[in-house]
């Protein structure tokens, strides 16, 4: 095992309750309980749907639990099902780390591991706690470079799921080794024109994440330098130290991760939380022009020309001329505003036309800068009208940053809505009460169990 490998399985095992703060795990509870909710809103998308239905043509004697999609699944397949809805929707949350993404993608590996291994909801919330830690540390240290969000979340999810699993060490080094080495995703999913993958693209690495834990547990082994040999990760990423915890004496990587309020790319959630303000400012129709100044890297993902004529909705939830034009107009965004008549309304795009966006060396070097795994997404937006008035805003963090993060009311809220049409409110009762108390539960089969099929909600029928 080398000395990164061997840093990673130490503080793998090492974790404890101790090393959380009663805010941290408050936190951790709060993050389980949003994955839940956005996993059971993106049972309605199509890429969960196909995910799901693969899923369904398996069973485990162990098995899993698919959202809505029943029990005694390939856990693999499970994770992955999941971790597609989780992600689909781009409603969950964000880390902002070199190297990070979005770590409750994590959550669906760790849930299937949990499951069959029958472990009490406490032992799910210090592995979920310690994932998050793990992909922080990783991300803190090392660029991903042309790689994609999965890089080291495969990872971070074979290290937590196999703590989950009872690995030794030994396992939990050759889990991490296969993880870290068998599959490396390529970046390409999240430019231009964007495709299922996109929101899709980190479940292959927790589906791998959690298949190479449980074949270390086999006894199945792997190289044993994965990072530090000859062609290993150092090879591509270049040499990094991860930094565990990420910060010593500060907030937890799960504290410090952002959730959203609104299904929208984060980069464009402090301009959405703007808009009631702008409406009551002026009319739509008398805006004339909005400029808007952000990072370069924000220019290149959210205002690219691929994001001026949105034609599938992973393309309309990272476009900002969309998003803020379809807001602007609606007065919110919502899972309707992803819907293929409201995304290509030729309505739109005269608003959209109007929205010119640039970038300044001065927000590139304050997005640039991060503290732990947050970072700021500067933006200076003016809006012109018509009548000769003019409205400039500075913006640097969003509605569920860690500067301003959300409550668990805010969440109990957003949980009613990812809910709307698809669970009765019976069984919402029935599903926020055993995932708020979470940590209580002896076993997580039983709060698994609810997730499994959905009564419909009465506003379906």
């Amino acid at each position: 095992m080398d000395g990164t490998t061997r840093q990673l399985v130490d503080y793998t095992t090492t974790f404890a309750k101790d090393d959380l703060t009663d805010q941290a795990l408050t936190a951790t509870v709060n993050h389980l309980f949003d994955t839940i909710a956005v996993g059971i809103a993106g049972t309605t998308a199509e890429a969960g749907r196909i995910a799901a239905g693969l899923a369904g043509t398996t069973s485990a004697a162990v098995g899993a639990t698919v959202f809505g999609g029943g029990t005694g699944r390939a856990p693999d397949l499970a994770a992955f099902a999941n971790a597609v809805m989780v992600r689909t929707l781009d409603w969950n949350d964000g880390m902002q780390a070199k190297g990070g993404g979005h770590p409750s993608d994590m959550i669906p590996g760790l849930l299937a591991a949990a499951e069959i291994a029958h472990s009490s909801g406490l032992e799910l919330l210090l592995a979920t706690a310690l994932a998050y830690e793990l992909l922080g540390g990783l991300g803190s240290s090392a660029d991903r470079a042309n790689f994609d969000q999965g890089l080291f979340m495969g990872g971070a999810t074979a290290l937590a799921a196999g703590r989950l699993l009872g690995l030794s060490q030994d396992e939990l080094g050759h889990a991490a080794s296969l993880a870290l080495t068998t599959a490396l995703p390529m970046g390409v999913h999240r430019w231009g024109a964007l495709s299922m993958t996109k929101g899709a693209s980190t479940a292959f690495a927790v589906r791998n994440g959690l298949f190479c834990a449980l074949l270390a547990r086999a006894g199945f082994t792997s190289a044993p330098e994965p990072v530090e040999g000859y062609f290993g990760l150092w090879s591509a990423t270049g040499e990094f130290a991860p930094r565990l915890p990420v910060l010593p004496g500060g907030p937890s990587a799960i504290e410090m991760a952002h959730q959203k309020l609104v299904p929208a790319e984060s980069q464009v959630l402090g301009l959405l939380d703007l808009v009631p303000q702008i409406r009551a400012w002026t009319a739509v129709e008398d805006i004339a022009a909005i400029d808007i100044v952000v990072s370069e890297r924000a220019r290149r993902h959210v205002a690219d020309p691929a994001k001026y004529d949105p034609q599938t909705r992973e393309t309309a939830d990272h476009s900002l001329p969309y998003m803020l034009a379809a807001a602007l107009t609606d007065g919110e965004i919502t899972l309707d505003s992803y819907l293929p008549e409201r995304f290509t309304d030729p309505a739109l795009r005269p608003l959209m036309n109007k929205v010119q966006v640039s970038a300044s060396d001065e927000f590139t070097g304050i997005r640039d800068q991060v503290e732990g795994v947050m970072r700021a997404h500067p933006m200076r937006v003016t809006f012109r009208t018509y009548s000769g008035r003019s409205r400039t805003e500075e913006l640097r963090y969003h509605k569920g940053h860690f500067r301003d993060p959300l409550t668990q009311a805010d969440l109990a809220e957003k949980f009613t809505r990812t809910c709307r049409g698809i669970v009765s409110t019976r069984q919402q009762k029935q599903i926020s009460t055993a995932w708020w108390g979470i940590g209580s539960a002896a076993d997580v089969t039983g709060p698994m169990a609810l997730l499994a099929q959905f009564e419909p909600a009465e506003d379906s029928l």
